[in-house]
């Protein structure tokens, strides 16, 4: 059994990152001079500094082109998010066990999904929304002569907004990967202390047979050794054996299952998690140095998010049913041994 809400969120993610990709190839490919500025030795970089009408024109028709495959991504991350925060909040639960264990990393974790879906859901929402309304102005609206001023002022005003938006944007994006790290980071740790725990329980669980074993075995060889008369006035096997059920409970009883998530899976989980790190770090020092930072940003996004952390929810969407179940069976287990012996 599949979680359906994972292989969901897995699909808009990896969709939505090709998206971005193409959309960024497609105006990195095409030509952003003109003839007469290809002559002048004139760079691309140098002409939108200086905030050139013409060329600040000519980006925005390109943008305008491309405006569908950057909306359809935009809101396909907002779907991912938003379908993403159920799982995670479902393997929190499992994980602290009911809130019953590690509460505060748990709640922590909780958190960090919901935050993170929520802040991605609104600024990419927001982002959409700015976007087509500046896709208009540069569409339908007089930019180029304002008060018989013809150097394009409209233009270079425009553009700066594009540019206090996208910065928004950019730091929002950063926060995303800090709280992907986060998140993997806290699931590893459960899920690594959860089997400590669960080896630890076994083992006292054995040794607790072992010892009803040891004492049955003394029980028996003493009442070979005594006379009839002393043998009579000792309690009968069946009483006795009674003790070993009593002292070994089921593990639906005692909460002692195999752990919710295999090693495998939350090992993967943080290498998804460092690469999700490092991205950040790209994000932010993307600032210094734009050209070799944003390379590399462009990269961990493809990587990650097209490949790698698809790849992680569809595990999450194979064993995280199982840990559910396991869970519940666990606590009716708990529940009705509660009842019997408030009876």
């Amino acid at each position: 059994m599949w979680d359906i809400k994972c292989i969901a969120a897995a699909m808009c993610f990896a969709t939505s990152n090709i998206l971005f990709a193409v959309h960024t190839s497609r105006l990195l490919l095409r030509p952003n001079l003109t003839d007469d500025d290809e002559e002048e030795g004139t760079s691309s970089i140098e002409l939108w500094k200086e905030l050139n009408p013409t060329h600040i024109q000519g980006q925005w028709a390109r943008m305008s082109e491309e405006r569908p495959i950057m909306a359809s991504a935009s809101l396909l991350n907002v779907v991912a998010w938003f379908l993403m925060i159920g799982p995670l909040l479902q393997s929190a639960w499992v994980l602290s066990r009911g809130g019953r264990r590690l509460v505060g990393p748990h709640v922590l974790l909780a958190m960090l999904a919901v935050c993170g879906g929520l802040v991605e859901l609104l600024a990419r929402l927001f982002y959409v929304g700015m976007m087509n309304a500046a896709q208009w102005l540069a569409r339908d609206f007089n930019l180029d002569d304002w008060g018989g001023n013809a150097e394009g002022i409209g233009w270079r005003v425009l553009e700066m907004i594009h540019v206090v938006t996208r910065g928004m944007l950019l730091w929002i994006d950063a926060f995303e990967s800090l709280a992907l790290f986060g998140i993997f980071a806290l699931l590893f740790y459960s899920v690594t202390t959860e089997t400590a725990l669960v080896k630890r329980e076994l083992a006292s669980k054995r040794s607790t047979a072992t010892e009803n074993s040891i004492m049955k075995d003394v029980f028996e060889t003493s009442s070979e050794c005594e006379d009839p008369e002393e043998s009579a006035s000792t309690p009968p096997q069946a009483a006795f054996q009674a003790v070993p059920e009593r002292s070994t409970p089921s593990s639906e009883s005692t909460g002692i299952v195999k752990p919710s998530f295999t090693k495998r899976f939350v090992y993967f989980g943080l290498f998804v998690g460092n690469i999700a790190l490092l991205d950040f770090f790209a994000e932010v020092f993307r600032f210094f140095n734009w050209r070799v930072f944003g390379r590399l940003t462009m990269f961990t996004n493809i990587i990650m998010g097209g490949l790698l952390f698809p790849i992680w929810l569809l595990c999450l969407a194979w064993q995280l049913p199982g840990a559910t179940v396991r869970f519940e069976t666990v606590e009716h287990g708990a529940r009705v041994l509660l009842e019997k012996r408030a009876k």
